[in-house]
Parts: structure tokens; C-alpha cells; sequence
């Protein structure tokens, strides 16, 4: 084999290395994309979504226009208004920083209350037929979570009108849920993504 031959061998293997590298390089850069800006598959932890979902569930989470994880820029980044409608299920960090998922109870600007085991919402009581049969929901109850320094988390009340901005979060096994209750209203930017399909 001739010195040129070589050459053109070597060549050859150096480019098709690159041009393998470079497509690495750029699926692995988009898996990432998907990851922190789109997309995230999740574990239930625990039983207080059930019947919804139970411990073990794997929920597939959107998070396209919801807050950013703090632990790439400090703090919570959100970078458009997500979309969040009544009685979506939603992943977010709670006073601990864990991540979990609660039912959206009452958006920003309703008034809620909580009378005789019952949500009311602008005064009209909610027909729950995802939480366990019988079940009631007790009224809010003080946490030391609610203790930490300037926690963004707002105490809720039996009654009260939600702020702009904050979301009222139960879970759907209401006696046995720690949830807005004990927490108290969820700030917009601590929730990351809406759930979108589980089993």
C-alpha cells in the first residue's frame, strides 16, 4: 500500500469518526433539550393521588412554558405563562423541594372554601368523582413548612380568594394528602409541568 493510499485510508476513517461524533454530539444536545425544556417521565411516590394514580405510577409530564428547574439557574425561571387549567394534574417542588403531583383545586382569582367536607369554588361545590368514595376534605391545618424564611408558599385559610399568580393544589386522597392545606397555595413557578398521560 502506497504512502497516498494511506493517506486517503486515514482520511477516510478521520472524517467518518467526525461526522459520527458530530451526530452524537447533536442527538445527545436534543435528548437534553427535551428533557429540561419538554418533556419528563416521573414515579409516584406514595398513595395520596389515589384512585388516580397509585404508588409506583409513571406519569409522562409537559413542560413546555413552565418554570425551569432551580438547579440550573439558582432560582426558578419562568420564561412564559404555562397553561393551566382546573383539575389538571401538574408536577411541581414543594416546601422541601421534593417533586410531586397534586390536583389543581382552584385558580388564581377564585374564591375557594372549604365547608362540610366539601371544596366550593365561587360558591359552587365541586362534584369530585375522582376521589375515593366517601372521602371528605378536612379544612387546612397549620405546617411547619410554612415556618421556612421567605417562603414563596402563601398559608391558606378555610375560605379565601387565591392571588394572582397562585394555584390551590389537593391531592385527590384527600385524608391521607399533605397538599395546599398543610403547604398552603403554590406560587406558578414552583409548578414545572402539567401531567399528560399515566398508567
Amino acid at each position: 500500500m502506497t504512502e497516498e493510499i494511506k493517506q486517503k485510508t486515514w482520511k477516510t476513517r478521520l472524517q467518518r469518526y467526525l461526522r459520527r461524533t458530530v451526530f452524537i454530539s447533536i442527538f445527545l444536545a436534543f435528548l437534553l433539550f427535551v428533557r429540561i425544556f419538554l418533556f419528563q417521565i416521573y414515579s409516584i411516590q406514595g398513595n395520596s393521588m389515589y384512585p388516580t394514580l397509585a404508588n409506583g405510577s409513571i406519569v409522562f409530564v409537559w413542560k413546555g412554558g413552565f418554570a425551569l428547574s432551580a438547579k440550573l439557574f439558582g432560582t426558578e425561571w419562568l420564561y412564559t405563562e404555562p397553561e393551566i387549567k382546573k383539575l389538571d394534574l401538574v408536577l411541581f417542588h414543594d416546601q422541601a423541594g421534593n417533586l410531586i403531583v397534586k390536583r389543581v383545586i382552584g385558580l388564581p382569582n377564585e374564591f375557594y372554601s372549604i365547608e362540610a367536607g366539601r371544596v366550593l369554588i365561587d360558591s359552587q361545590m365541586l362534584i369530585e368523582n375522582y376521589t375515593p368514595l366517601g372521602s371528605v376534605t378536612l379544612e387546612p391545618i397549620n405546617s411547619i413548612f410554612l415556618n421556612l424564611k421567605n417562603s414563596p408558599f402563601l398559608a391558606m385559610s378555610q375560605q379565601g380568594r387565591i392571588p394572582p399568580g397562585y394555584y390551590l393544589l389537593l391531592g385527590d386522597n384527600r385524608e391521607y394528602s399533605t397538599d395546599s392545606r398543610s403547604f398552603g397555595l403554590v406560587p406558578v413557578e414552583k409548578i414545572k409541568g402539567r401531567v399528560i398521560f399515566y398508567f
